[in-house]
């Protein structure tokens, strides 16, 4: 999976390691200790709306990040792929080949 900001670019890559999980039952590491992502300060405020409505509710994704950069330094060529989904496949030739590039990846 590669990781994009909206209006920056691509800012890195990883592998997902498990199903979308919904933010009611996502669970992260916090100094050796399993805490549920809703009992933590959270910069997104409104992640907790609709937890208990499946259909409704914010579901996230488990990545282990191969390489990550800050997003001063996200990748951008005019002529790449980008939408306003928080996820979809990436299909678009030349983006896959420039990030294959950039990263250092086989397409």
């Amino acid at each position: 999976m590669f990781a994009c900001v909206p209006g920056e670019g691509y800012v890195g890559y990883g592998e997902l390691t498990a199903p979308a999980t919904r933010v009611r039952d996502f669970i992260v590491d916090v100094g050796g200790h399993p805490r549920p992502i809703l009992e933590l300060p959270l910069r997104a405020t409104h992640m907790a709306e609709n937890a208990d409505d499946a259909d409704e509710a914010e579901y996230l994704l488990r990545v282990r990040w191969d390489e990550h950069v800050l997003v001063e330094k996200a990748f951008w060529e005019k002529g790449m792929f980008a939408n306003q989904l928080t996820a979809c496949k990436l299909r678009h030739k030349f983006t896959v080949e420039k990030l294959a590039e950039r990263f250092g990846l086989e397409s």
